[in-house]
């Protein structure tokens, strides 16, 4: 299925939020450990954004998310943050805010 300018717009200005206010931008080059490798002044948000969207639209028309595999120790967070995902797609959003609270406590607790 193609990606619509309206579902392109909406994952881009995400990708922004999570490059601006969670400091995280998984699309910028990085070491291989979720370090960005480059100076802060070198990257291009907008290209990320672009280029986060059309990997994101991959994975969500396929139906399969690649996550990667936790610590024994993130283990529980991991759970609750997958089943928070799963309740999401099921709209069951209050479950899902519960869950989120839940694996936030773990990942603060370690």
């Amino acid at each position: 299925m193609h990606l619509e300018p309206k579902t392109r717009e909406q994952i881009e200005d995400i990708y922004r939020r999570l490059a601006e206010e969670g400091r995280y931008r998984p699309a910028a080059p990085s070491d291989g450990l979720g370090n960005v490798a480059v100076p802060e002044e070198e990257l291009d948000l907008d290209a990320e954004a672009a280029d986060y969207a059309e990997r994101w639209w991959e994975e969500e028309d396929s139906g399969e998310y690649r996550i990667g595999v936790p610590s024994h120790g993130d283990r529980q967070a991991l759970i609750f943050t997958i089943e928070a995902a799963r309740l999401i797609c099921g709209t069951d959003r209050a479950h899902a805010a519960r869950l989120l609270r839940l694996a936030a406590d773990e990942l603060e607790a370690k």
